[in-house]
């Protein structure tokens, strides 16, 4: 059951009217880059028989807005009081505040972003018409979380479930990424979301093929395509390639801020809750959500105690089965030391600083009215009754209608926030219905 927000009465003018370019979109230069190169991770089997998976590694884009930060203050021992724990905490606190409000400039460094790419084995038929849907996680977790949406998205008949390829993007501090590049002795370093919406730019201009392969394998470390059609893609989009772009709450930040840098890459944008708000304005009350990430435990004695911990909490018991499957996966990894002892592939002290980075998005929100008509906009947003909307009440209403041709909204009643996760189902059909250019509600503007 889904209904809609109408538009809202009188929209806000912008917070600011203009702001400075974005830093360059470039790889670093292969004189950069490490010998030997870092091994991408093996995929996990992936249940569609139809399609097949495998996992790819790209730089991500050169400069970085933020510089490396100094070491943190370490977390208190488990054993620990509570009291000496909760004031450990607070330190590591502020010090991902004193990142966060750091200066800004232009910093050379080396990371990397694991993909994956499911491609059908057969697409001699045409069926998919070159469609590439490309996918961006929410904070704090791994790529594959799409996965079982991904599942109920390919086995739907018909124009909707038409999918040649698909790129799942992970940015460079989660998951197999994140992993690599601790591993590769990168430090920690504050979070500004330009970067992460230059690094899928990154992808989509210098490394996704060009080509629908079908079947083909590709190498682990996806070569960079020629230069001259770099350029093009910039101003003509894809030439063999139709890309519908869906993004999960911080993806979805990043890749509507993409769309607006170069919108001709763009077929279309699911939205799902993205993190778009005015700049100054609280995401929620309360603590704050880097607070919570910076508390968060890390470690477990095994994969089965983690999962147990998981299913009976009330934020994970909420999920769909599938997708805390997924997670307990590709979310946890081996803790250091041997044994069966695991650990979040993410630190929380790294989650924290992404949320930490929120108001760097801020003007994505502002020129959302700008992004170009063509693109049609799917906002997929929570609809289960007292749910806290992301910027207060009524803040959700006037986002779904900040560029209000071409777009439409669906509420999902039985999801909150973490729409992918708790209704995977239902978040197929949504993006099937982009697909197929078939919206499923009526709260629609063309302009």
């Amino acid at each position: 059951m889904s209904s809609s927000y109408p538009p809202p009465d009188s929209p806000r003018a912008a917070t600011r009217t203009s702001y400075p370019p974005l830093l360059p979109i470039y790889p670093p230069p292969p004189s950069a880059l490490p010998t030997p190169l870092p091994s991408a991770p093996p995929p996990q089997p992936f249940p569609n028989p139809a399609y097949t998976v495998s996992t790819h590694l790209v730089p991500a884009a050169y400069l970085r807005s933020t510089p490396p930060a100094p070491p943190p203050p370490p977390p208190a021992a488990a054993s620990a009081p509570k009291a000496e724990r909760q004031a450990q905490n607070a330190l590591r606190v502020a010090w991902v505040a004193a990142q966060a409000a750091g200066p800004r400039g232009r910093h050379a460094r080396v990371l990397w972003s694991a993909v994956n790419r499911y491609v059908r084995t057969d697409a001699a038929d045409g069926r998919g018409a070159g469609r590439t849907l490309f996918l961006a996680h929410a904070n704090g977790f791994p790529k594959e979380v799409w996965e079982p949406a991904l599942l109920d998205l390919l086995a739907r008949p018909g124009p909707g479930g038409a999918v040649d390829e698909v790129w799942a993007w992970e940015a460079t501090h989660h998951g197999a990424s994140c992993v690599l590049n601790l591993a590769a002795g990168v430090p920690l370093a504050a979070c500004d979301w330009a970067d992460d919406a230059r690094d899928v730019l990154n992808f989509l201009l210098h490394f996704l093929p060009s080509e629908i392969a079908p079947g083909a394998p590709l190498p682990a470390h996806l070569p960079r395509v020629a230069p001259e059609e770099s350029a093009l893609r910039k101003i003509r989009g894809f030439s063999e390639r139709a890309l519908f772009a869906a993004g999960h709450s911080f993806g979805g930040a990043c890749c509507t801020w993409a769309a607006l840098t170069y919108p001709r890459l763009f077929t279309a944008l699911t939205l799902v809750d993205p993190v778009i708000v005015r700049f100054g304005t609280p995401l929620e009350p309360g603590p704050s959500l880097a607070d919570g990430a910076v508390a968060r435990r890390d470690g477990w004695p095994s994969r089965e105690a983690a999962h147990a911990a998981f299913a009976a909490s009330p934020f994970f018991g909420a999920w769909d089965a599938r997708v805390l499957a997924a997670y307990v996966a590709h979310g946890l990894v081996p803790a250091p030391g041997g044994g069966g002892d695991v650990r979040l592939a993410m630190p929380p002290l790294q989650e924290a600083l992404v949320f930490a980075g929120t108001p760097s998005a801020g003007r994505v929100w502002d020129l959302l009215p700008t992004l170009e008509a063509r693109v049609p906009l799917l906002w997929v947003v929570p609809g289960r009754a007292g749910e806290p909307e992301i910027g207060g009440p009524g803040a959700t209403r006037e986002r779904v209608w900040r560029r209000p041709a071409n777009a439409s909204n669906v509420r999902v009643a039985q999801a909150g926030h973490l729409i992918v996760q708790e209704a995977p189902q239902e978040m197929a059909r949504q993006i099937a219905g982009m697909l197929a250019g078939e919206w499923d509600d009526k709260a629609v503007a063309k302009l």
